[in-house]
C-alpha cells in the first residue's frame, strides 16, 4: 500500500523537509526517528510506531519573457506516505540496544503542465523524479546519556518526463556539414521553437511512467549516522549525517520527430536523410545525478513538564545536483528508410548533460508543542528553506523559492498507546524575477555552454503549496506513549 501510493505521489519541486509530518526532528526518539535521528531507536521504552498519510496541492506559474513568451502554469498533487518503527531490545554491557525501520520519500520533484504547450513545455510537460528510502537501523544507548544510531537504506528511484526538444540547431549544422549553406533556407533565431522543427521526449512519460510502458529507476544505497545526548527528560541536543546517494535510473525513451514543412524544401530533404523526419526512435534511456548529503541538528529544551521546544536546522549540500546526464542507447527506428535508420541512430545515441546547477543550501526551522491534559496536544511550526537553484538555472523543470512554512498541529490520544493527529502546512512561496537566465538556445550551436543549450529560462516564477497530514503514533510497551521527554515519552 506504501509502495503504491509513493508510486502515484507528485509534489513541490523542492526537498521534502516533512518527513514524519510534524513530529519529525534531529532529536526523534519516536517512529521518525529512522530518518531524522537513528540514535533515537535505543532512546525509548517499547515499541514505537508512526504512520503519516498526506495530502500535498501545488501550483507553479511561469510567465515568460520574450522572445517566446507567455504564460504557463504546472500543477502538483499527491499522497507521499510515511512509516517508522522505532523499538527497544535490551539491556547490553553498559548500556541498551534499540532497532528501527523506515520507509520515506525525502526526494520528490515534479509537475504537469495544465494546458500543453505553455511557454515552458521545452523543459518540462511532465514529469516526476522520486527517491524512496526503505530502510532499517541499529542504536545504542550508553547509561541513558548519549546514545549512537545508523540507518541504512535501499534508495529505490524512478524518474519519467515529458519534454520537447527543439531540433532546429542540429538541423542547420547538419545541412552547413553537407555543403549546402548557399541553399539553405534563411534561418535565423525566430525560427526557434517551431513545431514543424521539433521532437517529442518520452522519457517513461505519457507512454510510460506517467500512464504507460515503465519509469526509469534505479536502486542504490545509502545511510543516515546520529548521536543524541540527553542527559535529563528536559533536554537533548542531536546531530545527524544523512550521505548522498548517486542515482543512475535507467528504461524505456521514445522520441517522436516531426517534419519541417514542405516549403523548407532542404530542411525535409537532409531531415529524411538522417531518419529524423517524421520517425519515431525507442530506445534505452538513461539518467544520472547524485542526490545530495546533509546534516541536521537540533536542540530541544522543556522549560514545564507539558511544553517541548525545539530550535533545528539543517545544511544541505545541493551542489552535487549539478546536472542530468541523459544518454539514449539500443535504439529502434520505424518510419525511415534502411540508411536513414543508421544516420538517426547515430544522431540519437548521444551523451548530452542538461545543468540543474544547484548550490549547497540551508534550512532552519522552531517547533513547539503543548501537551494540555492527557488527551490533547497542540503543536505548531515555523521553517526558513533556502533555494537551492541560482537565477541563471531557474526554469519549469528546475525550479525552486525561499520559503516561509508554518503548520500547525491538533492531537487526540483517545487511548494510552494511540494517538491521532491532524496537519496542515502553508508554503509561503517566494517570487523569482529571472532576467540572466543563462540557458540559451541558440542557432549557432558553438556558442552556448552544450549543459544550458535550451531555450531561456527568463521570467516570472510564483508557487504555492498546502498540505494536509493524518498521523497514526503508537506506543506499544512499558510507559506507553502519553508523557514527554527521555525514554520515548514525547508528547
Amino acid at each position: 500500500m506504501l509502495l503504491l501510493l509513493a508510486a502515484t505521489s507528485f509534489a513541490a519541486s523542492l526537498d521534502n523537509l516533512e518527513i514524519g509530518g510534524p513530529w519529525g526532528s534531529p532529536t526523534s526518539t519516536d517512529g521518525t526517528a529512522g530518518w531524522w535521528q537513528p540514535a533515537g531507536f535505543a532512546v525509548g521504552k517499547g515499541t514505537r510506531v508512526d504512520l503519516e498519510f498526506a495530502y500535498e496541492d501545488a501550483t507553479i506559474t511561469f510567465d515568460r519573457d520574450d522572445p517566446k513568451g507567455g504564460a504557463d502554469t504546472y500543477t502538483l498533487s499527491g499522497l507521499p506516505p510515511y512509516f517508522g518503527l522505532a523499538s527497544e531490545v535490551g539491556k547490553v554491557g553498559p548500556g541498551k540496544l534499540g532497532v528501527g525501520l523506515v520507509f520515506a520519500l525525502p526526494f520528490i520533484r515534479g509537475g504537469t503542465e495544465v494546458t500543453p504547450p505553455g511557454s515552458g513545455h521545452y523543459h518540462m510537460i511532465d514529469g516526476d523524479s522520486k527517491a524512496m528510502w526503505i530502510g532499517a537501523g541499529v542504536a545504542y544507548d550508553v547509561q541513558n546519556i548519549v546514545s549512537f544510531g545508523v540507518t541504512g537504506a535501499l534508495v529505490h528511484s524512478t524518474w519519467a518526463a515529458v519534454v520537447d526538444q527543439d531540433t532546429l540547431p542540429d538541423l542547420r549544422a547538419a545541412i552547413i556539414e553537407q555543403g549546402g549553406e548557399p541553399f539553405m533556407q534563411a534561418y535565423t533565431d525566430e525560427d526557434l521553437e517551431n513545431p514543424d522543427y521539433s521532437a517529442h521526449l518520452d522519457f517513461g512519460g505519457e507512454s510510460g511512467g506517467l500512464g504507460g510502458n515503465g519509469e526509469l529507476s534505479d536502486d542504490t544505497f545509502s545511510f543516515a549516522a546520529g548521536i543524541l545526548v540527553h542527559p535529563n527528560d528536559r533536554f537533548a541536543v542531536g546531530v545527524t549525517y544523512v550521505h548522498d546517494a548517486v542515482i543512475e535510473n535507467t528504461g524505456p525513451v521514445t522520441i517522436d520527430f516531426k517534419c519541417p514543412p514542405d516549403t523548407d524544401v532542404l530542411g525535409r530533404q537532409i531531415a529524411s536523410s538522417h531518419g529524423v523526419c517524421d520517425t519515431t526512435v525507442s530506445g534505452d534511456g538513461y539518467v544520472g545525478y547524485t542526490l545530495p548529503r546533509r546534516v541536521n541538528f537540533g536542540v530541544m529544551v522543556k522549560p514545564v513538564e507539558n511544553l517541548r521546544l525545539e530550535a533545528m536546522g539543517g545544511w544541505v549540500q545541493w551542489s552535487e545536483y549539478e546536472d542530468f546526464h541523459i544518454k539514449v542507447s539500443n535504439t529502434d527506428v520505424v518510419g525511415g528508410t534502411d540508411a536513414a535508420t543508421e544516420e538517426a541512430k547515430a544522431l540519437v545515441e548521444q551523451t548530452r548533460d542538461w545543468a540543474r546547477a544547484n548550490q549547497d543550501s540551508f534550512w532552519v526551522a522552531l517547533d513547539g508543542k503543548v501537551q494540555v491534559g492527557k488527551r490533547w496536544t497542540f503543536g505548531a511550526r515555523y521553517w526558513f528553506d533556502k533555494a537551492a537553484v541560482p537565477d541563471e538555472a531557474l526554469s519549469t523543470n528546475n525550479w525552486d523559492a525561499d520559503e516561509h512554512i508554518v503548520s500547525g498541529l491538533l492531537a487526540y490520544r483517545p487511548v494510552k498507546f494511540l494517538q491521532i493527529g491532524l496537519s496542515y502546512t502553508h508554503h509561503f512561496v517566494g517570487e523569482r524575477d529571472v532576467n540572466n537566465s543563462q540557458f540559451a538556445n541558440t542557432l549557432e550551436i558553438t556558442g552556448a555552454d552544450d549543459r544550458y543549450r535550451y531555450p531561456h529560462g527568463n521570467g516570472v516564477y510564483n508557487g504555492s503549496i498546502d498540505r494536509i497530514g493524518l498521523q497514526l503514533r503508537g506506543n506499544f510497551g512499558e510507559d506507553g506513549a502519553a508523557k514527554g521527554g527521555k525514554g520515548g515519552k514525547k508528547d
